[in-house]
């Protein structure tokens, strides 16, 4: 018991009752009571749940070091994305029962298996852009956007474009923080944008519009943006960033061309 004590840093708490303990030495003590069996398998359900936003962020970092000194496996149930995105060394995404992605963090973010994946890993949630196939080449798949016919112009997806035909209905995802304020070069593609909400964290922004479709954009800018309400303002998207799902049943519409090998 003091090696659990120590380890958690719980050595002046053990004189105390539970109700003189804050909820995260409490949790401290949850988690020593597993400890002291000696498990080869801790299994954590939802275990910060109740607790505040600071609680949070230091118990995310006591339960890391705690992996990393017990190197026991640790299965954490979380319907929070930054907790998984920040704790696991493997994700596995479930809906209804259903395995949906298996994966390290950063190869969910980069590459989701589906529209529901997509939407779920990253904070704020990717951006989805209805839209039908224009044309396809050799260099991917061009996609006229609903909110933006002429966007077919624009470089292509990607993506390799066996099955693809004009017409297709598709849905194009982007992530917010690939999304720039402006116009952006001729590989990118531009959309005009309202402001609906913004939301100023001091080194980040985050701007909520609303496109000529009723459509909703979540924009990531970097900086301190100053916008009101109803602002029109222009944003731009690098195109070989997106993703593109079918609208039918949200699972990618074609393979991604691979990455070179550097």
């Amino acid at each position: 018991m003091q090696a659990a004590a120590k380890l958690l840093q719980l050595g002046p708490l053990l004189d105390r009752r539970p109700t003189q303990l804050s909820g995260g030495q409490r949790q401290r003590v949850a988690i020593g009571r597993a400890i002291v069996r000696e498990p080869t398998i801790f299994l954590f359900d939802e275990p910060l749940s109740n607790l505040d936003a600071e609680l949070r962020v230091q118990m995310r970092s006591e339960i890391t070091a705690l992996h990393e000194r017990l190197k026991t496996t640790m299965i954490y149930v979380t319907h929070d994305q930054v907790e998984a995105m920040t704790m696991a060394d493997k994700i596995v995404v479930l809906r209804g029962g259903r395995i949906e992605q298996i994966g390290a963090p950063l190869d969910l973010y980069n590459a989701p298996a589906n529209k529901f994946v997509a939407g779920f890993i990253g904070s704020p949630r990717m951006n989805f852009l209805a839209g039908k196939v224009a044309a396809f080449d050799a260099r991917g798949v061009h996609v006229a956007l609903d909110s933006n016919p002429a966007s077919a112009t624009a470089a292509a997806v990607p993506v390799i474009g066996d099955g693809a035909a004009p017409g297709i209905a598709v849905t194009l995802g982007i992530r917010p923080e690939h999304i720039a304020l402006g116009r952006g070069g001729g590989s990118d593609l531009t959309l005009d944008a309202t402001v609906e909400q913004q939301e100023q964290l001091g080194a980040a922004s985050f701007l909520y519009c609303s496109l000529q479709t009723g459509e909703k954009l979540t924009v990531h800018a970097a900086g301190q943006v100053r916008s009101r309400l109803g602002d029109k303002m222009t944003v731009s998207f690098p195109v070989a960033e997106s993703h593109l799902f079918h609208q039918s049943d949200g699972e990618p519409a074609f393979a991604r061309v691979p990455a070179p090998i550097v």
